[in-house]
């Protein structure tokens, strides 16, 4: 075995594993029944190869989700100076989805500056929230940004009286003047693991999980998720695969090379991936050693991931994601500033819901743009904030 793959650890527990536990094995146990005579090893397909055979898969992709709108009334103040820094730009769709939430940001009629780039360094990060502060602006939003990693600037934030927002910051936590936005990763990690469980249907499957324990959000999701899989499918064989912002760079990285060789054709069912940018070459590199025999799970997918999975673009091979919803979160963002400048309380924002997609439900949840907009989203918003300016 390389240094790059070995068996996952159990990690640490949060206190909603345990009921997440309970929720994997009763959907683990529904689909063995569900699938009767009918069910295969092929992972939850039927014989014509459509997704979705087993009752366990079916309910998962069934799901409801609402929504925590707000409905206190609030006035959005166009007078006011913005700063929206992002973790870095190369994370997949991360461009995109910058690009849609300062549109949503500056139809507030706020002067937005930005989207700024981090460079995935805490350094950087923290040189343009200081900036940010210098010049003095109301408020500050930061994307996949941790506050931890930047203590001394959201310090100088905190002492100016400028308000911070971070979006998709999970397993941090809201603090004085910061104002975390997102899911929290026990949500997105028993969503997933609901999803690969019911797909695979097969209780000896093995399943390697994408770590990157320099990142904060996939080192606290691979503590969850990891221990999530091993008591979901205790026969299961769970490996741990390392995959970190350097191999970005890199046309093939070594660690899914050596999976791939380790884990021959018919030796490995599943692979989950943290986000897009780590799903998309691994896609590449199956593709070009002519493996379509396991499926990948992504994380956070926005397009291009929720597109091609739509669309069918690799399927089999890119199987299934789970989104949060990016444009609820942008609204969030003003919502909540415009809260804090009128000193109101909040809503909760932090733990927003997740909807696990394969190619058989997508159409409920991707838009054309590769987002997921709940109905009425602006609406509902708009209906309690007053405009000004």
């Amino acid at each position: 075995m390389s240094r790059s793959i070995r068996q996952g650890a159990s990690g640490s527990r949060t206190r909603r594993l345990a009921l997440g536990a309970t929720f994997v094995v009763a959907m683990f146990a529904l689909g063995a029944c569900g699938a009767g005579g009918g069910g295969s090893s092929g992972g939850g397909e039927s014989s014509s190869g459509a997704p979705g055979s087993s009752a366990a898969l079916e309910e998962v992709l069934s799901q409801e989700f609402e929504f925590p709108y707000p409905e206190e009334p609030t006035t959005v103040d166009g007078d006011r100076t913005i700063s929206y820094i992002l973790g870095g730009f190369a994370a997949g769709g991360a461009s995109e989805v910058a690009q849609e939430r300062l549109g949503i940001l500056q139809s507030s009629g706020w002067t937005v500056e930005g989207p700024l780039d981090g460079k995935f360094t805490p350094s950087a990060q923290a040189t343009l929230i200081e900036q940010a502060v210098l010049k003095g602006v109301d408020g500050i939003v930061l994307d996949f940004i941790f506050p931890s990693q930047v203590s001394g600037a959201i310090d100088s934030a905190r002492a100016a009286g400028i308000p911070v927002v971070c979006n998709i910051c999970a397993p941090e936590e809201s603090s004085e003047g910061v104002y975390v936005i997102g899911a929290t990763v026990e949500t997105s990690v028993e969503k997933q693991t609901e999803l690969v469980l019911a797909a695979l249907d097969k209780p000896d499957a093995t399943i390697a999980v994408v770590t990157d324990a320099g990142n904060a959000i996939v080192g606290a999701a691979n503590d969850i998720q990891i221990p999530l899989l091993k008591e979901g499918c205790p026969d299961c064989n769970v490996v741990e695969v390392t995959y970190t912002l350097a191999d970005l760079a890199k046309p093939v990285a070594a660690s899914y090379a050596n999976l791939l060789r380790e884990y021959p054709a018919g030796s490995l069912d599943a692979v989950i991936t943290p986000f897009t940018a780590a799903a998309t070459p691994l896609v590449r590199l199956a593709e070009q050693s002519g493996r379509d025999d396991f499926k990948i799970f992504n994380t956070y997918g926005d397009a291009p991931s929720s597109t091609q999975i739509k669309e069918g673009e690799f399927y089999p091979l890119l199987y299934g994601d789970t989104m949060v919803s990016q444009n609820f979160v942008s609204y969030a963002d003003v919502d909540t500033l415009a809260r804090v400048f009128n000193s109101q309380p909040v809503v909760a924002y932090n733990d927003l819901p997740i909807a696990p997609i394969t190619g058989e439900n997508a159409d409920r949840f991707v838009n054309d743009d590769g987002r997921w907009v709940p109905d009425g989203l602006e609406e509902k918003f708009s209906k309690v904030w007053e405009m000004n300016g």
